[in-house]
C-alpha cells in the first residue's frame, strides 16, 4: 500500500485522534477538579464538625471505577487492583455510616 493511499483511508475513517485526545484530557481534567472539590468540602464539613459519608461515598467510587478500569485495561499494573479493592471497602464503610447516621441500622 503506498503513502497515497494510506492518506485516502485515514481521511475516509471519521476518528479524529486529536479530538479523542482532547477529549480525554478534558475528562481526566473535569475528574481531578471533581475530586479537588469534594476533598475540599470533606475537609470544609470535618472542620464544622458535619458529617461527609455522602461525600467520601461519591469519592470512593469514582476512585474504584477509576481503578478497576484502568486494571483491566493495563493487566500489568497491579497497584491499580490494589486501591480499586481499598476504595471499594472504604464505599461500602461509608454507605455503613451513612446508614448508621441515619439510623436505618
Amino acid at each position: 500500500m503506498n503513502s497515497k493511499d494510506t492518506l485516502k483511508k485515514a481521511q475516509q475513517d471519521k476518528k479524529d485522534e486529536r479530538e479523542e485526545q482532547i477529549k480525554t484530557k478534558a475528562l481526566n481534567i473535569g475528574w481531578l477538579t471533581v475530586t479537588v472539590v469534594l476533598l475540599l468540602l470533606i475537609i470544609l464539613r470535618h472542620y464544622f464538625n458535619e458529617q461527609s459519608m455522602d461525600l467520601m461515598m461519591i469519592l470512593m467510587a469514582q476512585s474504584a471505577s477509576y481503578s478497576f478500569y484502568l486494571h483491566f485495561k493495563l493487566r500489568k499494573q497491579n497497584g491499580y487492583l490494589a486501591v480499586g479493592i481499598i476504595s471499594t471497602v472504604a464505599f461500602f464503610l461509608s454507605l455503613a455510616a451513612l446508614l448508621s447516621q441515619y439510623e436505618v441500622y
